[in-house]
């Protein structure tokens, strides 16, 4: 997982290997081995859910897609901190939702991890500003 935190900042494998004190060589077999594993889950997630996949990429640990069910677009993220989560996008009532506080919890760690700072706004907009940021 260490080496999924430090790439998914954006670390070379050359940083990596000097940060962990291991080879480039094992630290480019784990990218490959955790790039495999985490394209695997995100897809399983979203098959599991009937989501219809848009774009996947395991390097940055996110899944883009829509699911006819609901009739919205969704976000599926990996971290090393919260595993894996689903977003739907939709235009709720952040302010009064109990999950509130728990979802701007979530966001934040997604984004910490990621190197991306964000705006101090409700749940939705922070997702929002999140996944745009991580998709560019």
């Amino acid at each position: 997982m260490e080496i999924w935190r430090l790439c998914i900042k954006g670390m070379t494998a050359s940083e990596i290997s000097r940060i962990l004190n291991v080879s480039r060589q094992f630290v480019h077999k784990a990218i490959n081995l955790l790039e495999l594993k985490v394209y695997r889950l995100l897809t399983g997630v979203a098959k599991a859910n009937r989501i219809e996949i848009y774009e996947v990429n395991a390097k940055k640990g996110y899944l883009r897609g829509y699911s006819p069910e609901f009739g919205t677009d969704v976000f599926i993220t990996f971290s090393a901190k919260n595993g894996v989560q689903v977003w739907y996008r939709h235009r709720g009532n952040c302010r009064e939702c109990r999950m509130r506080d728990e979802c701007v919890r979530i966001l934040r760690d997604e984004a910490e991890e990621r190197g991306i700072e964000l705006k101090e706004v409700e749940p939705d907009k922070m997702a929002e500003e999140l996944f745009q940021a991580i998709g560019d």
